[in-house]
């Protein structure tokens, strides 16, 4: 009997989560980039959208009327349209649940209950279900309720006054909160399938954008304060980009044997006496990319990456986009590769570990709307078939 979540192959046969079954009726990025996390790790998605389609598929660039973006977050997902609030498409929703290892939605926290798919409801109908639930501040608190965009979180969590550190607030671009919240999203669901595998049950997992964030901001934002006593006035990072004769590298000397070794190859052992001199650390720093700065400006990019990476100093070139997918190192690790797409072939990074040495292919094209829902309603009434035969005798 066919299965509707796995009769679309997964391309490595023995991915880590292969057999694994996932319901996404998530929208916007979170919850379909740890989805499709979870997809190029090996699992099965079917992508729930509503009726119309994902809104988000409107979203970005365009080729052929195909958005790169919504493509980039559901790539290897199989689709279906349900409108959650029409009774028949519901309970085909519930049965789609029903043989789910994982539900991954990122609805506001009223949004569930009032369908009738609250925690309690899902436990009822599996008990090994795993919900991951992503929200925008929780639900409760004052901001329960409150819309949560990438760049808004920015701005609750310090990043937007970090990077305004040189003049006007500004926020981070490409939306990294949306992207660590999915990563945090996908382990957390990995976390909750491998305690299911110790107790049987499954779990809800509730995953703040404004806690996801404070999580991962914390370790270098906030050295200030770490400690409960200090009160130290806030110091922004330090800009580690080098403009050279004919553009700009990265230069990043992290200790002392690493700054001397620069200073060395520039030939300013006097750039080292001037920073002994300086007792403070943030303005030592600063003397040095001051020094870096002038010194460099005068000879090309290909000079001091030669003359840095010979002498074992940090330094990296400002590739641009196109530049780093021809990269040599890039190409060899396979980073990139081509699946098919309603719009032609579409370049995609596969999953960056490699297990035992095995790369993983990543997850397939993504879906048309609705593609999937004639063979996904079939392949569910065969299961209903066979269980009222299977009762009957």
């Amino acid at each position: 009997m066919d299965d509707p979540f796995n009769s679309q192959p997964t391309m490595t046969p023995d991915a880590p989560l292969r057999g694994i079954r996932v319901v996404d009726s998530s929208s916007y990025m979170t919850g379909p980039l740890s989805a499709t996390m979870l997809a190029d790790l090996g699992a099965t998605v079917i992508k729930v959208e509503p009726p119309g389609g994902d809104g988000f598929r409107g979203f970005g660039h365009k080729v052929e009327g195909l958005s790169a973006l919504w493509a980039n977050i559901n790539r290897g997902k199989r689709s279906i349209v349900l409108d959650l609030k029409a009774s028949g498409d519901l309970q085909t929703m519930k049965a789609l649940l029903a043989g789910a290892d994982v539900f991954v939605e990122n609805w506001r926290p009223h949004v569930a209950g009032s369908l009738g798919l609250g925690q309690d409801a899902l436990q009822n109908l599996n008990p090994r279900l795993v919900h991951l639930s992503i929200t925008g501040f929780g639900d409760s608190g004052p901001l329960a309720r409150v819309p949560a965009y990438d760049s808004l979180i920015q701005g609750h969590t310090g990043m937007v006054h970090l990077l305004g550190a040189g003049g006007a607030p500004d926020v981070a671009p490409y939306w990294v909160v949306d992207k660590v919240v999915a990563t945090l999203g996908c382990q957390s669901v990995l976390a909750a399938l491998y305690a299911r595998e110790r107790s049987g049950k499954g779990s809800h997992v509730s995953l703040p954008m404004l806690d996801a964030m404070s999580y991962f901001n914390f370790p270098d934002m906030f050295q200030h304060r770490t400690f409960v006593k200090d009160e130290t006035p806030w110091r922004p990072a330090f800009n580690p980009v080098v403009r050279t004769s004919d553009g700009h590298v990265v230069v990043a000397p992290v200790n002392g044997g690493q700054i001397s070794r620069a200073l060395k190859a520039l030939e300013r052992p006097d750039i080292k006496a001037e920073m002994l001199a300086i007792k403070d650390h943030g303005e030592m720093v600063a003397c040095l990319y001051a020094h870096l700065n002038e010194v460099m400006s005068g000879k090309p990019t290909a000079h001091w990456l030669a003359l840095f990476e010979s002498s074992d100093v940090p330094i990296a070139p400002v590739r641009t986009l196109d530049e780093h997918l021809a990269d040599a190192q890039v190409i060899n690790n396979r980073i990139y590769r081509e699946v098919e797409s309603p719009a032609g072939p579409m370049r995609v990074p596969r999953y960056p570990a490699s297990f035992d040495r095995r790369q993983l292919d990543p997850a397939g094209a993504p879906p048309l709307v609705d593609a999937d829902a004639a063979r996904i309603r079939a392949e569910l009434q065969m299961q209903d078939d066979q269980k009222e035969e299977t009762h009957e005798q």
